[in-house]
């Protein structure tokens, strides 16, 4: 197959479409230096600091604990809003948390800090739940269904080239300032970058229905429109019956919930174990896992390009299976691993893998969630998602205590292609 550089916007999109995908881009370039500053250093920190395997499952399990806990209550509340605010409110909220973070290696005792940044990303996640639901829920509304997969695919793109080149110097950093010094400038860095990233979601303007078409109204107008037509509020017993729509679980639907039940649970059985590998058994500096980082990204973009392509021939139900298959990859590897080298080759599969599993799995969810209930639906498939996510992050680090950390690599690299192959051949 050619390689095809991918267009940055859809040339039929309207100036005020237009708008929009150039802030959901400038969204995802802020997140990309959040995500290869503090979210790629984060449990790596934790690790240094003597965080062990548990522990580090328990920051991987924090987000799906509170999805579990709080996304149908988020999914109903956001439901009549206006998703734009909804997105904006939870952002703010979540990303509020990282403002403190870049403060605990100073000003913490070292054997408390762990516990505290445990608190931390539990509190966080209760807003980042309804931003999960919030934000899919805003890109179906502003982005139409034909642009979705090239919008999803140039994201990436800028994701993947902002986070290599955030992790790479993230990585001189680490290397050229004292513990934890380093850590501080990086914590600061994803702070900052996580601001701007929230400002852009809340210049999103969404369209609404019109009988002559489709039509941008300013959001002040939208908000007070929705107000009036929700009125009056619904009692709570009303909400919990027939806001999360139960039924949906009971619907076709429930193909999709299971399948991206397990896809988490498989993709977040090894992912506790990945710091503790790379920190205690292999002994990597920061710089390395930096490089590793960038090469994960690198093999991310090159294949995110070719997303909408690949999605026009297999669809996004297949090209999510494939990825889970590349991403078994990445353990595999792993296990086999006793230096560098083939650490890093194996973050050039994983990142193949993510790369083709981001850019089609939120997609092959929306096409298949109505648009009347899409809120719930999404709600439904973040509880499921999420499921998975906690019982693999908990049952991971378990495992490895029993057999020990290469064969539970090993046997989850297995499960990975398993679950990725059920996906693809899933009627």
């Amino acid at each position: 197959m050619a390689f095809r550089l991918i267009s940055i916007l859809p040339p039929q999109a309207s100036s005020q479409a237009k708008r929009n995908f150039y802030h959901f881009y400038a969204d995802v370039i802020w997140f990309g230096v959040m995500n290869g500053s503090v979210l790629s250093f984060l449990a790596v920190y934790a690790t240094r600091i003597g965080a062990n395997a548990q522990q580090i499952g328990l920051i991987n399990a924090a987000p799906a604990i509170m999805a579990l806990l709080f996304s149908l209550p988020f999914g109903a509340w956001i439901e009549p809003q206006s998703k734009r605010r909804a997105t904006l409110i939870t952002a703010l909220l979540m990303r509020l948390f990282y403002f403190p973070l870049f403060l605990i290696p100073s000003r913490l005792p070292i054997e408390i800090q762990v516990p505290v940044i445990l608190a931390m990303v539990f509190l966080m996640h209760i807003p980042a739940t309804g931003l999960g639901v919030a934000f899919n829920a805003l890109f179906a509304e502003a982005i139409p269904i034909q642009d979705r997969a090239q919008i999803a695919g140039v994201r990436n793109v800028f994701f993947a080239i902002v986070s290599i080149v955030t992790s790479l110097t993230c990585g001189y950093i680490l290397n050229h300032f004292v513990f934890p010094l380093g850590y501080q400038i990086v914590f600061a860095i994803g702070f900052f970058s996580a601001a701007l990233s929230t400002l852009h979601l809340g210049l999103i303007r969404p369209p609404i229905q019109q009988e002559d078409g489709v039509k941008f109204i300013p959001e002040k107008q939208r908000d007070e429109s929705e107000i009036t037509e929700n009125q009056p509020k619904k009692p709570f017993e009303i909400l919990l019956t027939k806001d999360l729509h139960i039924e949906i679980i009971k619907s076709p639907f429930r193909s999709v919930l299971w399948m991206m039940f397990s896809f988490h649970f498989a993709q977040f059985l090894p992912l506790p174990l990945f710091p503790v590998f790379a920190v205690k058994v292999l002994g990597v500096s920061d710089q390395v896992i930096s490089v590793a980082n960038a090469i994960f990204f690198l093999a991310m973009l090159m294949i995110s390009s070719q997303v909408s392509r690949l999605v026009g021939r297999l669809g996004n139900q297949k090209i999510t299976g494939l990825g889970l298959i590349f991403l078994s990859g990445y353990p595999f590897i792993l296990s086999l691993s006793h230096g560098a080298l083939p650490y890093l080759a194996a973050h050039l599969l994983g990142g193949t893998g993510w790369g083709l599993a981001s850019s089609a799995m939120f997609n092959f969810v929306l096409e298949k969630a109505p648009s009347e209930t899409r809120s719930a639906h999404l709600a439904w498939f973040n509880l499921f998602a999420n499921a998975g996510i906690l019982l693999g992050s908990l049952i991971g680090p378990w495992v490895s205590s029993l057999i020990g950390i290469r064969w539970a690599l090993f046997f989850f690299a297995i499960f990975r292609f398993w679950s990725g192959l059920n996906i693809v051949r899933w009627k």
